[in-house]
């Protein structure tokens, strides 16, 4: 299957098969690509909460009470839940485990390098923080990054998602105990496969067409 095939197959789930769980090495590979997704100057903002348990999903589901049942069931009957999360402590010490990093991964050929690496990255990061003052919603989009890269390989898997913004982050932080980590929910995605009457499935896709979408110049 073309990665174009994946996504025109690709749509949001509304109810998942309770019955069918994802494997674990599945699992494990779209746990790897969220951790490979790009982000600018590879600020990686995130972290990952993931559950395939009754209790892990029903903790999620405190987040959904309320206003936003109606996604309770749709998490309690997917397979796994991941819970895109934003670290909220970004600062020097994040700036300097990364650089660490790339040197560890031999990203740096010589010390001028990764010198320069590091004086362009602060420079940066320090414009959305002190200038723009955007530091949270520029790493919120760098989130959405990996969950393009989340939703378009599971498709690819033939593994069915739905991205769900609609929660209570503070009940959903309380219950996954985020602040304490330093952490904020920024989406949940339910991950597992459709039932054969999901009614989504049937419809047909509906985008704004491509002479609309795109200007070429």
């Amino acid at each position: 299957m073309s990665i174009l095939d994946t996504a025109k197959r690709r749509y949001s789930t509304k109810h998942f098969d309770p019955t069918r769980k994802i494997p674990e090495d599945q699992m494990l590979a779209l746990e790897e690509v969220v951790r490979l997704s790009p982000s600018s100057i590879n600020i990686q903002p995130w972290h990952i909460m993931v559950t395939g348990s009754e209790e892990g999903k029903q903790k999620v589901t405190q987040g959904t009470e309320g206003f936003y049942q109606f996604n309770t069931q749709k998490i309690l009957d997917a397979s796994n839940i991941m819970v895109l999360c934003l670290k909220t402590d970004l600062g020097e010490a994040h700036l300097d485990a990364l650089i660490q990093k790339e040197l560890e991964d031999g990203r740096y050929t010589s010390e001028k390098v990764m010198q320069r690496a590091k004086e362009v990255r602060g420079w940066f990061f320090n414009q959305h923080a002190n200038e723009l003052k955007d530091l949270d919603s520029w790493a919120i989009h760098q989130i959405y990054l990996a969950l393009g890269n989340l939703l378009l390989a599971a498709a690819d898997m033939g593994i069915d998602s739905l991205p769900i913004e609609g929660f209570d982050k503070e009940a959903l932080s309380q219950a996954l105990n985020l602040k304490e980590q330093n952490l904020e929910p920024v989406v949940i995605v339910a991950l597992g496969y459709s039932t054969e009457d999901d009614f989504n499935k049937a419809l047909p896709k509906s985008r704004f067409a491509a002479e609309d979408v795109f200007t070429h110049f």
